[in-house]
């Protein structure tokens, strides 16, 4: 059944039926496409999913199993680096928190992950997941990453939250304290970061360019640029040019000292537009 029909499905059934027959149905139908035992609970607005490798939160029902957002994170964010233990982590749009399970995990306890996300709705996924797979390393902060401090807003899709980025107006959109990255290394007194992983929907470039001291700190990025979204055919007729940062974002790593990397044969556009780098 593709993906979007089960959506359709599960989202009519979540709306006409009890939740936990839902949930029933749900752990069922999740059961035996991962092949794998999952148990599906609705509370205090999120599905949560039990697999046998972690416990995955969303505001949705199914999506990725924990097993596959692990392997989704090694793919897409440590293609260049595999982090170590003992390792300091800052995780700048973490979303839901599909990646910090595993990168708790690399980092070990003697290590940190630093969870950052601005959304209020995704960021009590991002808690809920670092509460219920009892990830004692992390700190999950609700806050934009900027480049010059000060509120912000931000799209307020319900369904697809994960992907709501900037809107520069207030109309329309989620007001969210707005800190900059300096700000964020001196109050938690961060003195190294091994792995800054950023994903902010478009917004990486001023963050960078106000936060050259603090690259001093990094030894290796992972920059999710969106350029692929003003690209046909996965324009949506709106002006994209703000998200074209593949191109800059490179040029300022490439000027503070770093090597990059990039996957430019790579058949997903969205991976070809990551940037990779790293001190030499």
């Amino acid at each position: 059944m593709p993906s979007s029909l089960r959506k359709r499905l599960f989202d009519t059934l979540d709306e006409r039926v009890d939740r936990r027959v839902v949930a029933g149905l749900g752990s069922l139908f999740l059961s035996a496409r991962s092949q794998s035992r999952c148990r599906v609970r609705y509370t205090e607005g999120h599905w949560v999913h039990r697999y046998p490798t972690g416990v995955v939160v969303n505001t949705t029902l199914g999506g990725l199993t924990a097993r596959a957002q692990d392997q989704a994170t090694r793919d897409l964010f440590l293609f260049d680096y595999q982090p170590q233990p003992g390792d300091t982590i800052f995780d700048v749009g973490a979303g839901v928190g599909s990646e910090v399970r595993l990168l708790s995990r690399l980092v070990g306890l003697a290590g940190r992950v630093v969870s950052i996300e601005a959304h209020p709705r995704t960021f009590a996924c991002l808690r809920r997941t670092v509460e219920l797979n009892g990830l004692s390393n992390v700190t999950a902060l609700e806050c934009a990453v900027v480049g010059d401090p000060g509120p912000v807003y931000l799209g307020d899709d319900r369904v697809d939250h994960i992907r709501n980025g900037l809107t520069g107006a207030a109309t329309g959109g989620v007001e969210v304290v707005g800190r900059t990255l300096g700000e964020i290394v001196r109050k938690l007194g961060v003195d190294r970061i091994d792995l800054l992983k950023m994903n902010i929907e478009g917004a990486e470039l001023p963050v960078l360019e106000k936060s050259l001291d603090e690259l001093a700190m990094v030894e290796n990025l992972v920059v999710s640029c969106h350029d692929f979204l003003s690209e046909p055919p996965y324009a949506d007729g709106t002006d994209r040019a703000w998200q074209r940062t593949f191109g800059p974002v490179t040029a300022l790593l490439q000027d503070a000292g770093y090597t990059i990397r990039t996957r430019p044969q790579d058949p997903r556009p969205w991976v070809r537009h990551y940037v990779y780098a790293s001190r030499p």
